[in-house]
């Protein structure tokens, strides 16, 4: 937390109440689009996977349901497309794909009544194994050795012994893999996982019976590539594959071809023309990023923006819904 930040949450409270936010919105909010994106909602308070408590998620959903009218993202989609008039929209997203979008994100969307749709990363339904992202995640929780030597990635002598050690060297580490080719990711994990000796209980994951139940629930399913693996650093063959394979696996599994898609890490070094190019071409309306802005009309529906949902004061979600303050870098947990 930044020292400002108790500064933050009092100034943002002030304009709840005082009823200035509402001001703010009535003059600014019409003709945009507020896309919150989601990954993990649970209560675990586990911090190498890091997660939105129920009860807040539930607070912002009370939230929306009270202030805004939250569609179908297909549907916000085509009224940007369309010159977005009138009231804002706001549409509810999830990456990636865990247990607890089953077990907490439907059963809490369903009671109020609203949809979202899912970016799934389809290589954990389709192997049972978890995205290279969660298994390293999971050897650094779960390490045994006391110290990691890995010169090729500049990591000399890095003592494990405690959790904080770990999750430092985790911050650390997922930028850097995250920079590497699918061979060389591929590589260093398997690496890692033979260095720190890890022992801990498997991770779970979503299989294809439960990404059904979500599809016939209220929650759409849309495309996030089949590893996760940052498009940008993929050539043309395994850019297009990791794509196609993906939509293809979805259709087959759900009986629905998704419009949409996401971008693993979404920012814009992690993806690039030659990605959107195949989007197009496999027949795709859009595509989100994670820079985090509200949508506005007519933009490229390719690069559409949408809003971090980490916050765990509800007068801050509530101002940056209005477009009020910044995402801080360490609060956004990206895909």
């Amino acid at each position: 937390m930044t020292p400002a930040a108790p500064v933050k949450r009092a100034m943002a409270w002030g304009l709840l109440r005082s009823g200035a936010l509402r001001v703010h919105r009535s003059q600014f909010e019409n003709g945009r689009a507020m896309v919150l994106l989601y990954h993990r909602v649970n209560d675990e308070g586990d911090p190498f996977f890091p997660a939105l408590p129920r009860s807040i998620f539930a607070a912002q959903l009370d939230y929306l349901a009270s202030r805004y009218r939250v569609e179908p993202l297909d549907d916000v989609v085509a009224w940007l497309a369309d010159g977005a008039e009138g009231p804002p929209r706001v549409a509810v997203t999830i990456d990636d794909g865990y247990p607890d979008t089953l077990e907490v994100v439907l059963p809490e969307l369903e009671r109020r009544g609203l949809p979202a749709t899912l970016f799934l990363a389809t290589a954990p339904p389709e192997t049972g194994e978890p995205l290279w992202t969660d298994r390293t995640r999971w050897i650094l929780k779960y390490a045994t050795a006391p110290t990691l030597e890995m010169p090729a990635l500049g990591l000399w002598q890095s003592p494990l012994e405690a959790p904080v050690a770990r999750l430092a060297l985790l911050k650390r580490l997922l930028p850097l893999l995250k920079a590497l080719t699918p061979p060389e990711i591929d590589h260093a994990v398997n690496a890692l996982e033979a260095a720190l000796a890890p022992q801990g209980p498997p991770l779970r994951v979503l299989g294809w019976a439960d990404v059904r139940r979500l599809a016939a629930g209220s929650i759409s399913i849309a495309g996030h590539t089949h590893r996760h693996y940052m498009l940008s650093r993929l050539d043309d063959r395994t850019q297009e594959a990791e794509i196609s394979t993906n939509l293809r696996l979805i259709a087959e599994h759900t009986g629905t071809r998704a419009s949409g898609f996401a971008y693993p890490n979404g920012e814009p070094p992690d993806y690039d023309e030659r990605a959107i190019a195949v989007l197009r071409r496999l027949g795709l309306r859009y595509a989100f990023t994670c820079r985090h802005a509200l949508a506005r009309p007519r933009q490229d529906p390719f690069q559409l923006p949408r809003l971090y949902t980490s916050e765990r004061s509800l007068a801050l979600f509530a101002t940056r819904l209005a477009g009020l303050g910044k995402e801080e870098p360490w609060e956004a947990e990206v895909s």
